[in-house]
């Protein structure tokens, strides 16, 4: 068959590797000049590595990712950093059930309590008898009000605003259930692994056309599927093609096929989610104590939602030398920072993250933003009586992005494992 592809990221990529291996012709197309998705990477001139827009990891668990990994011969390393909580001014690890055992701001009894929760959660197999219920009513029942309020809901606001209190629990139990402490990394960067992926991809005979800004997705006489660039031409030059997977947002879904049913559309835009907005501050020095990877900022007042110290997770002889600072945020994409500028963004930030640092500002060499205005879905109870299936209502259109990807939070390996089951359901049909 002659396949016809939407996106170059890691699950577009890796359907295309998949239907390939069964025979099929692939065309892939891409609106940016390189393949990558959210896992996009820059790079400066002075790095030997590449670094991701929107920070990057994968847990020792990710089986899929690294399957793939080693299909197409591309090295990961792993590494185990420190993961802290910045709670009442102070920097506290709390990535292991040791340390949370002896984190001082909860009493023993809550402590435990708070341990019992995390390991059942741990425990339990079925997220479909959580899904129910909502991480926000359920934590406060078991953990109790004063533990939850202190460390988990201010990252749920922080993640996902007015809606924290709507998310469910089974989201929340998949974070706990497949998360491991060591974490893996590609090498060069996810931008490279994505490059080697393209690269495995065309030499199995595929097509990746790249700045291709697909305008519409139409089927001619025979039913065939023609991609319309808006210019009166193909944006393959002509090519038809028998299927076609598109893995773009279902917002972005519904303006380019205009062939599909009303009801089907007003599915697709019902889903909702929201952006994120990441700033790299590349520094001369350290910005985090005690070689902390990971800082999740437990205090409502702050305007960010983490502080990723790249550089302690990976070594930074990699960057020149220079010290790799990600400010992560999570916001409605109607949100004023995204109309606002590097420098305006960075001046809101700077009273609070000179709390945390004093002296940073003197040490900052370059900085960059990045965003995007969908980077997670918001995540309702009973959400799987939501989730759209592969199949369209249009025979021969099938569909796969981060809407679907449930429990499971948004990720390069869940990207792969859906990429995975794209191509099996194409074929299947």
């Amino acid at each position: 068959m002659r396949i016809g592809i939407i996106g170059a990221g890691f699950t577009g990529l890796t359907s295309a590797w998949e239907l390939l291996k069964c025979g099929h012709t692939v065309t892939i197309f891409e609106q940016h000049s390189i393949p990558g998705g959210l896992a996009m990477g820059f790079k400066e001139p002075s790095w030997q590595w590449s670094l991701e827009k929107h920070y990057h990891h994968i847990f020792s668990s990710d089986r899929d990712i690294l399957t793939l990994a080693d299909e197409i011969g591309h090295p990961f390393y792993y590494y185990r950093p420190n993961t802290s909580s910045f709670i009442a001014g102070e920097s506290i690890q709390l990535d292991s059930p040791t340390k949370l055992l002896t984190f001082p701001q909860l009493s023993i009894a809550e402590r435990l309590r708070m341990s019992a929760v995390l390991g059942y959660l741990k425990y339990v197999s079925r997220w479909q008898d959580l899904e129910a219920y909502t991480a926000h009513d359920w934590l406060i029942k078991r953990m109790g009000a004063h533990g939850y309020r202190l460390l988990w809901e201010p990252l749920l606001k922080s993640k996902f605003g007015s809606h924290f209190r709507d998310i469910s629990l089974a989201w929340f139990w998949a974070r706990i259930k497949a998360r491991t402490a060591r974490l893996g990394y590609p090498e060069g960067g996810f931008q490279s692994f994505a490059y080697r992926l393209a690269q495995a991809v065309e030499q199995k005979g595929a097509t990746i056309v790249y700045d291709a800004t697909v305008q519409k997705i139409n089927q001619n006489g025979n039913g065939a599927f023609v991609v319309d660039r808006g210019d009166g031409t193909s944006a393959a030059k002509g090519a038809t093609f028998d299927r076609m997977l598109i893995t773009t947002p279902n917002s972005v879904i519904a303006h380019l096929v205009p062939a599909l049913p009303q009801e089907y559309k007003k599915n697709l835009m019902s889903f909702e989610g929201i952006g994120a907005i990441n700033m790299v501050l590349e520094l001369s020095q350290s910005f985090l104590p005690n070689d902390v990877y990971w800082l999740n900022i437990c205090d409502e007042s702050y305007p960010f939602l983490a502080l990723v110290e790249h550089t302690h997770f990976i070594d930074k002889k990699y960057y020149n030398h220079h010290h790799l600072l990600y400010i992560g945020n999570y916001l409605d994409r109607s949100h004023r920072y995204f109309s606002m500028s590097k420098q305006a963004i960075l001046k809101e930030y700077h009273p609070y993250l000179a709390k945390i640092n004093p002296h940073y500002a003197s040490s900052i060499i370059s900085s960059h933003i990045f965003k995007v205005p969908f980077a997670q879905p918001i995540v309702t109870t009973n959400y799987s009586q939501k989730v759209l299936p592969f199949k369209t209502p249009i025979k021969g259109l099938f569909i796969s992005n981060m809407q679907q990807i449930y429990p499971w939070d948004r990720g390069t390996n869940y990207a792969v494992q859906w990429g995975r089951k794209l191509a099996r359901a194409c074929i299947k049909q």
